[in-house]
């Protein structure tokens, strides 16, 4: 039997395969990793003769307020790259989403070519949302049982996208190439460059990032969180009247021995690994040991161990997870701590459980030893794809000053590996950081102050309580990339191509779409009968009288005969319900002030080209400044309103029409025009090294050599 199965578990079924390749890592040594992050590299190709590129990635950095600070004075490494080379809008992808603009860039194809159309597609089955980039079918009957234990024998899961990555062309040509955070590229792609995955990359969970919150706050609201919620107690055992121990565990890997393919994990279907928190009876600080065996009240020889005061970060603290017995498999993980509060309620955070790099229990590097590789360069560093704790702050138990410090503790790692990386970067080499300095904290922050707009209203979400340093933010980022980009540029040869670059821009977003309550008012989407709003569009509704549907952030999906498995469109009706929905989307008003929220509504066999056309959604929804798809509407929930005011979360967005948010290049060489867009960068890095563009990009070079 072949189920369709959401995205978590296929990403659990990655952590599987590559739990059980550990316990084969110690037997078997590829030579060519012994020597993978060695000193110096030798290239005997004609390509790698050529001076080298480096590439900074900044996700999110946008034109207009880039300009605006230059021209204040308070970007000057930037203004002087710009001066002497180019500095110019880059065009970004359709929809201007992460995973696909970068997929553009590490491609050179546009999304009809690569497959990666937003965050989420649908499964034309059940029209339920699924991981773009995970495999869409799960064998559910590829295992076997022994004993009460499961043993998968399916394939690992694999990268959904379709396309040449620009590195193994590269590396093809003798041209040593190192990709540090590429977003997009988890499970990563085989390949013998050096690349270490991004955004996308799963927690020892196979989530996004679940995080966990202990605490003894007695009717602490757990409903809505995206955390792990673990009430705990603290108690006196010295009997002196006052709490001084916690005892409770941190759940990590899926118990995945005892869990069949299409199984969910819930509950206690985790490992766990102990952690003991010792509080001091005066001051407010606590001695953290995390891992090992609990004996006598005690862990007398945990694995890691801290002592941290309220408001401070633990360094990594690693711990097993027992997934076979007597330590015949352990996978090991790691977490921050971070103590919010000890009196009167003891309040603790633990990040996500981080695969670590020194015993990775899933693959996160290409070549596989690349993870260990770099760990004996850097430590431990975050191995999940966006580890800025945005979830805690959406959830309302971060305030934005807990928020900004472990952004701190982020980009303080991504300093580290950006180190690694210029320090290795020589003559003719290739070398791609990314940095997530900006994207981020331009969503969560930009409520408090708008730093594109000066003189604009104030935001929906805007509190006059919140103290002006979280207004300031946002331009505090800015500076500190400005500063990253001066100590890069005095370390690279003087002949290295450099090329600064943007997936896309921001823009504010005031007000949430509720796609699917459009459909549903205008008669499109139709719920069953006993149902009118609240509903999920892969659940309750009703497929017979149903003609479209949303599923991503923007896309929209024809319930299309002979696609779709319970589809009523005919191909021959196709065209004109497409036309018309076009129509009425780029004419569709804001009630509250009569703004037009879509900028355009594009078909996709217009704008799309490849191999993968087929698989796109029928038309992307280009939403204008101001106004995005509500997280609600890209899940498939039909809410009773059709738009309303967006005032936590995500309150800056790029999740819009391209021309609304354009990235940005910059060059130290003086470029002849304008007018590029991602795929060009990745032409232009392989006509530096004299290459051809492999089968289906799409991109020209800017530079002549």
């Amino acid at each position: 039997m072949t189920r369709r199965t959401p995205p978590r578990r296929d990403a659990l079924r990655t952590a599987l395969r590559a739990a059980v390749r550990t316990t084969l890592r110690a037997a078997v040594v590829l030579a060519a990793a012994v020597t993978l992050l060695g000193a110096g590299n030798e290239s005997a190709s004609d390509a790698a003769a050529a001076p080298g590129v480096f590439v900074l990635g900044i996700d999110g950095m946008d034109p207009v307020i880039l300009q605006r600070k230059m021209d204040e004075g308070s970007m000057p490494h930037f203004k002087k790259l710009a001066a002497q080379g180019t500095f110019q809008n880059l065009g970004t992808s359709n929809p201007p989403q992460s995973p696909v603009a970068w997929s553009n860039f590490v491609t050179g194809m546009n999304p009809g070519g690569h497959g990666i159309f937003d965050f989420l597609h649908r499964d034309p089955a059940t029209g339920m949302p699924i991981d773009s980039a995970m495999p869409k079918e799960v064998d559910c009957e590829a295992y076997i049982e022994l004993f009460g234990w499961v043993l998968p024998t399916g394939d690992p899961a694999e990268n959904n996208r379709v396309g040449t990555p620009f590195w193994d062309v590269l590396h093809e040509a003798g041209v040593t190439t190192e990709v540090y955070r590429m977003p997009g590229n988890y499970p990563p792609t085989p390949s013998e460059a050096l690349t270490l995955s991004g955004m996308g990359t799963v927690d020892m969970r196979g989530t996004a990032g679940t995080y966990t919150w202990f605490t003894d706050e007695i009717m602490f609201d757990s409903s809505g969180l995206k955390a792990d919620y673990q009430p705990i107690t603290v108690d006196d055992l010295d009997g002196d009247g006052v709490g001084d121990t916690v005892y409770t565990a941190l759940k990590g890997a899926p118990d995945v021995f005892h869990l069949r393919p299409c199984d969910f994990p819930s509950g206690d279907d985790f490992l766990s690994a102990n952690i003991l928190v010792h509080i001091d009876p005066e001051q407010d600080v606590v001695w953290i040991k995390a891992g090992g065996d609990l004996e006598n009240g005690d862990i007398a020889m945990p694995q890691s161990e801290a002592i941290l005061r309220v408001g401070e970060w633990s360094d990594w603290l690693e711990m097993d997870f027992e997934a076979l017995p007597m330590g015949m498999m352990n996978l090991t993980g790691m977490a921050r701590f971070y103590v919010k509060s000890v009196r009167p309620d003891f309040v603790m955070y633990a990040s996500p459980v981080n695969v670590a790099p020194a015993v990775p229990a899933q693959p996160v590097t290409t070549p596989d030893d690349a993870a260990e590789r770099l760990h004996e360069h850097l430590g431990n560093f975050f191995t999940q794809g966006m580890p800025e704790e945005t979830n805690a702050l959406s959830d309302g138990l971060f305030d934005e000053d807990d928020y900004i410090s472990q952004v701190a503790v982020v980009h303080a790692d991504g300093d580290a590996m950006l180190d690694l990386a210029v320090d290795r970067f020589d003559r003719g080499d290739m070398t791609f950081m990314y940095l997530s300095d900006i994207d981020l904290q331009c969503h969560m922050l930009w409520r408090h102050h708008d730093p594109k707009y000066p003189q604009a209203p104030r935001h929906p979400g805007y509190d006059p309580m919140a103290p002006p340093r979280w207004g300031q933010a946002i331009d505090g980022y800015y500076e500190r990339v400005d500063a990253t980009l001066g100590r890069v540029r005095e370390r690279l040869p003087e002949d290295a191509l450099f090329v600064v670059m943007s997936d896309h821009g921001f823009q504010p977003q005031t007000r949430k779409v509720h796609l699917n309550a459009w459909l549903r008012d205008e008669g499109y989407l139709v719920l069953k009968d006993d149902l009118h709003v609240g509903a999920k569009a892969h659940h309750d509704v009703d497929w017979s009288k149903t003609r479209a549907y949303g599923v991503g952030f923007n896309g929209l999906y024809l319930n299309l005969s002979g696609r779709e498995t319970n589809g009523i469109v005919s191909a021959a009706d196709a065209a004109a319900l497409v036309d018309e929905l076009v129509t009425k989307l780029e004419a569709l008003q804001d009630p509250k002030n009569g703004r037009s929220m879509v900028k355009r509504a594009a078909r996709s066999a217009d704008i799309y080209s490849g191999s993968q056309v087929d698989a796109a959604p029928d038309i992307i929804v280009g939403f204008d400044k101001d106004y995005g798809c509500s997280d609600d509407s890209t899940l498939g929930a039909t809410p009773a309103e059709i738009v309303e005011d967006n005032t936590r979360g995500f309150t800056g967005s790029h999740l819009m029409a391209p021309e609304v948010v354009p990235g940005v290049l910059l060059v130290n060489r003086k470029l002849g025009r304008d007018g590029h867009d991602l795929t060009d960068v990745t032409a232009t890095i392989l006509h530096h090294f004299g290459l051809p563009t492999a089968d289906g990009m799409v991109g020209a070079s800017f530079i002549d050599n």
